[in-house]
């Protein structure tokens, strides 16, 4: 195996700016791959009372956790309530949504996405959005 170097790098939160990646969902980028890593990608989002990401499916796999407020993970018909620090392991290419179930408070969970092969090439992480009744499938 190929030996990778990799040099340690702090992100402070205070400074990392935020961006609006759906109506009412804000994204934190804390480590991304300018800073180094190779098969990791780590970042916060804050939901909005009410709001949600729309059905997705990524080509890497994904970790959330909530740290705060509580939130609906629609994954293939199936609707799991969460609060804080419960933790979802989601496969790549599978569909997906995350939703605050709170119409008074924020959201705010961690999210990382993590390279599924042993390339240590870096990845294109990408966000396809599909249709709602791809995570909420009707049950059989």
């Amino acid at each position: 195996m190929n030996k990778v170097e990799y040099t340690p790098k702090i992100s402070k939160y205070q400074s990392i700016k935020s961006y609006e990646l759906d109506d009412g969902v804000f994204f934190q980028d804390m480590v991304v791959q300018d800073m180094g890593p190779k098969t990791l990608i780590v970042g916060l989002a804050t939901f909005e009372p009410g709001k949600s990401l729309p059905c997705h499916i990524h080509n890497v796999e994904e970790s959330v956790t909530i740290l705060k407020g509580n939130a609906y993970c629609d994954v293939e018909g199936v609707r799991t309530a969460l609060e804080p620090y419960d933790t979802s392991f989601i496969p790549a290419n599978i569909p997906h949504r995350f939703v605050n179930s709170s119409d008074t408070e924020e959201l705010i969970i961690l999210w990382a996405y993590s390279q599924i092969d042993d390339s240590f090439s870096r990845v294109n992480i990408d966000r396809i959005t599909v249709p709602t009744d791809r995570c909420m499938l009707p049950k059989s």
